[in-house]
């Protein structure tokens, strides 16, 4: 237990202290705006492992913008601040950065970073049903991508159109939006887009009950994805295919792309398709007339969602800590420069497992 404890100290000195001289190196880059792009990078980074990390970086990013005097610099920090914020469903201060954000890159024009603010700004607002407020924002987006000849961020921008107006049960709309993306990403030959697209088609053929276009659309989005390393969203496709199965009434395909969802969800422990196979499974024993099982599976899918939920509440802290503990660009070197204690903390921390290993009676 005690050498538990102490590799563990290790393990917690030795993190610590790479992460003060990541900052370290950052903050001593003599160049201003560098010295800014690497505070930004590394703060996005950090953005979905360690967001509170995230966040003491995006505020020494403000602070070395600020000193910079450059809108375009400035600018990017907001923008983080924006994206973590929005990850925090701190809604409010999440558009607050944004416009902070898009504002100082429309001084610059810099319309690189006015489209990304506006594509932020509308996943904001789709998120909170302001509908309208998301299509002028991304519908901007659009055009700015447009003339920047950026073609993949074009077409994620007409699924992002696409997705919206699904949400507002804008079928054919929907479907317009997700076949011009589709186009775009056979253009640039990008797999992963081209899946999306013909799954998002397929799954809107399916609410519509053209059921035979839409298995059309379901296959070739799962022999696309099939293509690519990411075996993980297989499982949405899948899925999908089982529900149009299930509405044929054809069962012992249903059941087989069931089981394939099945293992996916168990391999990788993807929490929002086993909440969407739950329902499935509940759809699968309905349409068999078996009301027992179905009752059962309904019950699954709430209780998980209702787990979650409860999860979220508990954990859910709009806000970051911003305390006197907070790193800072001002910070005296030889906090962060003891590179010795750091190969000397290394060293124990793997010579002395291997020493009491060798020497064990």
């Amino acid at each position: 237990m005690k050498l538990i404890g102490l590799l563990i100290f290790l393990s917690v000195a030795c993190y610590s202290q790479v992460e003060d001289s990541v900052l370290y190196q950052i903050i001593n880059i003599p160049n201003d705006t560098e010295r800014v792009n690497q505070l930004y990078k590394t703060g996005f980074d950090l953005r979905n492992s360690n967001p509170q990390l995230a966040y003491q970086y995006a505020k020494v990013c403000e602070e070395e913008g600020l000193k910079c005097n450059s809108p375009k610099h400035l600018a990017k920090s907001y923008n983080l601040l924006g994206v973590l914020f929005y990850k925090k469903t701190n809604f409010n201060k999440a558009i607050d950065y944004q416009k902070k954000a898009l504002q100082l890159n429309q001084l610059a024009n810099n319309h690189v970073g006015i489209a990304i603010n506006q594509t932020n700004l509308g996943n904001i607002y789709t998120d909170i049903n302001l509908f309208q407020q998301a299509e002028t924002a991304y519908l901007q987006a659009l055009q700015t991508y447009n003339q920047l000849g950026n073609t993949n961020q074009l077409t994620r921008c007409l699924i992002n159109l696409g997705v919206l107006k699904f949400n507002q049960k804008s079928y054919e709309p929907a479907i317009r939006q997700f076949k011009e993306a589709l186009v775009y990403a056979e253009e640039i030959n990008d797999y992963d887009l081209m899946a999306n697209c013909n799954n998002n088609i397929g799954a809107i053929l399916m609410v519509q009950n053209k059921l035979d276009s839409s298995l059309f659309y379901l296959e070739d989005g799962l022999k696309i994805i099939q293509l690519t390393d990411n075996e993980f969203e297989q499982a949405d496709y899948y899925n999908n295919i089982a529900n149009v199965y299930i509405k044929k009434q054809e069962f012992a395909m249903a059941s087989h792309y069931i089981a394939l969802t099945d293992s996916i969800c168990k391999k990788y422990d993807y929490t929002e398709a086993c909440i969407e196979l739950l329902h499935t499974k509940s759809l699968f024993y309905e349409a068999l007339k078996n009301y027992e099982q179905a009752y059962y599976w309904v019950k699954q899918h709430q209780q998980l969602k209702d787990s979650l939920l409860e999860i979220d509440k508990a954990t859910i802290d709009l806000d970051f800590i911003d305390s006197h503990n907070t790193i800072h660009s001002e910070m005296h070197p030889d906090t962060f420069n003891n590179q010795w204690l750091l190969i000397i903390l290394t060293l124990l921390a793997i010579g002395i497992p291997l020493f009491l290993i060798r020497y064990k009676r």
